[in-house]
């Protein structure tokens, strides 16, 4: 049984953040590092960041759509 702990939250957020800021590397044609410090500095990440509110369990997508939508 998979048990939740501070440690696997925190790799699945570092996971989920890594994820969305290639796609957004991507799309845009940025550097990775230039989309990192976007994510790392969005509301998005503020709020995926924040344990006790769950998004870490959160589509992808739709997280992802998320931060794409703020930075427009």
């Amino acid at each position: 049984m998979l048990k939740l702990t501070d440690e696997l939250i925190e790799s699945t957020i570092d996971g989920i953040s890594g994820f969305i800021a290639a796609g957004f590397s991507q799309k845009y044609d940025i550097p990775l590092e230039k989309s990192l410090e976007l994510f790392l500095s969005s509301n998005t990440y503020e709020t995926l960041s924040r344990k006790e509110n769950g998004h870490y369990w959160d589509s992808i997508p739709e997280i992802q759509e998320m931060f794409f939508r703020e930075t427009e």
